[in-house]
């Protein structure tokens, strides 16, 4: 697998992380605001509820109320029309009686509701009429032309089905209006109709009284109702907590509806600023009958800022959740890459190994096929060279047989190199002092580094462990990367080397300032037979790669062209202090 794919499906995942992390908080928003609804719904009708049975009897009790106040009126209507009755009966007697009975105006008028321009005399007829009635109980016609003349105003809790209508015959003259409470009937002392205003200021305080006012205020008071309104069945206010709107009539679809169909309604209402509340109207009957309508509304504020306050909080939790995913699938891909590094390095291994293995193989055919020949090369030209002597150019012939000495010992250390690679190596080991040891090693190659115009330098860490390895082959390691890096800079220059205590490894680096490798040779210059330079066998490298395994090591080189290269050796230091 290419190590290219990870980072694809690394952002796959992410995404459908993100993914599914948005559809829940998407859903658990689109839940916690109809949890929400369902409650100020519920809280609504539960209001609605409690509030129906004590309006009710609210209702009753003050419409029962106005009706003792409109009785007593109806009774100094009556007394006034006995004291007309008997002479004498001036302006100045119905002030004494307005202002006893707390009344505003007295008012006699003509059966088509005109005022009088003077109080009624009663004719010595009318006299005698009166005389005879008095004795006698009054007739079931004259009780019913009565009751069809009187009529009251200005009541606001009428029950059902109790709504008397003004007489037809002062219908138009609407006398009563400005008055806020009164009544009218029929007189008998004279020719008309005697009408009776309550004084405006008790009622005013009688209706600041009622209990029905009082109870929509003090629950209107709490900080998530908007507002709270009882209506009668023709949308007229009697009670609301607006108080600047009383009287007024009080309309909204949802009201319509509910009166329209029936039934109990419910539902946001959006006003004509752009604020939302949540309504809840109920039909409220009084007696068996519809008598009006309540309606409560519930500010949304609260719930609001409780959803977002939620949403907040969800979307910190969503967050967080994507964070400890993008961190955890991070995690578990960032192991993956390694556990693939580690296969591919153990798949190298291992092809490595059979490599080799199957060099081993050829090895030790070649070998037995190529030393016998060169030994029975070197030991002729040993004979050559010890029993003859030409008679002329014994000089040129000398030189010829050293040189071709020099290539058979070539080729012999080319077989010994390539039998290293192949077999196992069988460690001797020792504890090695290991700056005295490199400063050894570099004895060794400074002859030759002068001649190349290379400087050697070396630095040590104080006071560096021993190390447990075996000299002969750690000498050959460290040789093949100095005359590495001494043959990667042919116009010479300086080559440091430099030992350090890593953890529980020492660490041995060869530094040159030469050409440096190309990135796409890095991968292969451990390989066996690979080569850059043209004399080259292409097994130095290899060697000093299958030296650190064999001590449980590894080699790792970094280079950019141009700029020289680092060959770092790690060998474990093993129970060392």
């Amino acid at each position: 697998m290419s190590q290219r794919i990870l980072p694809r499906y690394f952002l796959l995942s992410v995404l459908l992380l993100l993914g599914l992390v948005g559809v829940y908080i998407f859903f658990e928003a689109r839940r916690l605001q109809d949890e929400l609804l369902r409650q100020a719904e519920a809280k609504g009708l539960a209001l609605a509820d409690a509030m129906e049975a004590n309006i009710r009897a609210s209702v009753l009790a003050n419409s029962l109320l106005e009706d003792l106040i409109g009785q007593r009126l109806l009774d100094n209507a009556r007394l006034i029309d006995e004291l007309l009755q008997f002479p004498p009966t001036d302006e100045k007697a119905l002030q004494q009686i307005a202002a006893a009975n707390r009344l505003s105006k007295i008012e006699l008028l003509d059966p088509n509701g005109r005022p009088l321009d003077a109080l009624p005399a009663p004719s010595a007829r009318r006299m005698q009429e009166m005389m005879s009635r008095m004795g006698n109980a009054p007739s079931d016609e004259a009780v019913e032309h009565r009751r069809a003349m009187m009529f009251m105003w200005g009541r606001r809790w009428r029950l059902p089905l109790d709504q008397p209508n003004p007489p037809p015959k002062i219908a138009e003259k609407k006398f009563w209006e400005g008055s806020a409470f009164g009544v009218a009937i029929a007189a008998r002392s004279f020719s008309g109709i005697i009408a009776v205003h309550a004084n405006a200021d008790y009622i005013l305080n009688f209706r600041k009284q009622i209990e029905v006012q009082r109870q929509v205020e003090e629950l209107g008071r709490q900080s998530d109702i908007d507002h709270i309104a009882l209506v009668d069945k023709d949308l007229n206010v009697l009670a609301q907590t607006d108080l600047q709107g009383s009287q007024q009539r009080h309309d909204d679809p949802l009201l319509s509806q509910v009166r329209a169909h029936g039934g109990v309604g419910h539902g946001i209402v959006q006003r004509p600023d752009g604020s939302k509340h949540f309504d809840v109207v109920k039909p409220l009957n009084v007696n068996g009958s519809l008598f009006g309508f309540l309606e409560i509304g519930l500010s949304l504020q609260p719930m609001e800022t409780a959803w977002r306050r939620s949403l907040g909080f969800m979307a910190v939790v969503g967050l967080g959740i994507l964070g400890v995913g993008i961190l955890g699938m991070a995690a578990i891909f960032h192991n993956q890459r390694r556990h693939l590094q580690n296969i591919r390095s153990l798949e190298e291994e291992i092809h490595r190994n059979e490599r080799l293995s199957e060099l081993g193989n050829l090895a030790a055919t070649v070998a037995h096929e190529i030393r016998n020949p060169l030994n029975s090369i070197s030991m002729g030209m040993q004979r050559l060279k010890a029993e003859f002597t030409p008679v002329q150019d014994a000089g040129e012939y000398a030189h010829f047989l050293t040189l071709m000495q020099d290539e058979v010992r070539r080729l012999n250390r080319i077989v010994e190199q390539f039998l290293s690679l192949a077999r196992p190596l069988e460690l001797s080991l020792e504890s090695i002092p290991v700056e005295e040891f490199i400063r050894e090693v570099t004895t060794l190659l400074n002859a030759e580094a002068r001649a190349a115009n290379i400087k050697i330098d070396f630095d040590a860490e104080p006071n560096l462990p021993p190390v447990q390895a075996d000299r002969n082959y750690l000498k050959q390691l460290l040789l093949n990367l100095i005359l590495n890096g001494m043959q990667a800079m042919p116009a010479g220059g300086r080559l440091s080397i430099r030992a350090d205590r890593v953890k529980n490894s020492l660490g041995l680096s060869v530094t040159d300032r030469g050409i440096g490798i190309k990135p796409d040779q890095l991968g292969k210059i451990f390989d066996p037979y690979f080569t850059t330079k043209a004399n080259g066998s292409g097994l130095g490298l290899a060697i000093a790669r299958r030296i650190a395994d064999a001590h449980g090591g590894k080699i790792d080189v970094q280079s950019e062209p141009g700029q020289g290269a680092c060959f770092r050796v790690s060998l474990p230091l093993g129970n060392q202090p």
